[in-house]
């Protein structure tokens, strides 16, 4: 079976074959050799060029994200919108101060409160995602408008957790 798929905005084609329970892969004139085992229906065992890997897996709707060795890739269908992780600088530039999670995930801390200064890079919330946490940092000088969400609640990637503005 051949598949073609987006990681991290860069168009990949593999080919893939199962026989007696191991994968073989095809991937730009490369062959590879894996065994996959599921641990838990988000973590894998991967074997593969003599290397053992635990492997993490979340879905949002098009997209799955897979950590690897504390790598995060996005893996999606090409010519679906291509959203990638947004920190909120993306949203910031677009003229709407919100912080959103890179993922899928639970709210782990809030660690400022509503009308809070906060300085660039000061970390405001901290979710956990695929056995990771994420710090969230502010992308500006300036104020917590808006707190969305409290510490344990779950989120996905396009749900704001926080809103911010400028100093005048």
């Amino acid at each position: 079976m051949e598949f073609e798929f987006l990681v991290n905005k860069v168009k990949h084609k593999i080919s893939l074959e199962k026989k007696e329970g191991r994968f073989y892969l095809r991937h730009q004139g490369q062959s590879f050799e894996a065994d996959i085992q599921a641990i838990s229906p988000n973590e894998f065992s991967l074997l593969a060029g003599g290397h053992s890997y635990i492997v993490y897996v979340a879905e949002d709707k098009d997209k799955k994200y897979i950590s690897i060795r504390n790598e995060l890739f996005i893996i999606q269908k090409p010519g679906e919108e291509v959203r990638g992780i947004d920190r909120g600088e993306d949203r910031l530039q677009k003229e709407k101060p919100v912080v959103t999670a890179p993922m899928p995930g639970k709210v782990i801390k809030i660690c400022v409160a509503e009308n809070e200064a906060v300085r660039k890079n000061q970390t405001l919330a901290i979710v956990e995602a695929m056995k990771m946490e994420n710090e969230l940092k502010s992308p500006i000088e300036g104020v917590v408008k808006k707190i969305f969400v409290a510490a344990g609640d779950l989120v996905d990637s396009e749900k704001p957790l926080l809103e911010l503005a400028s100093h005048p």
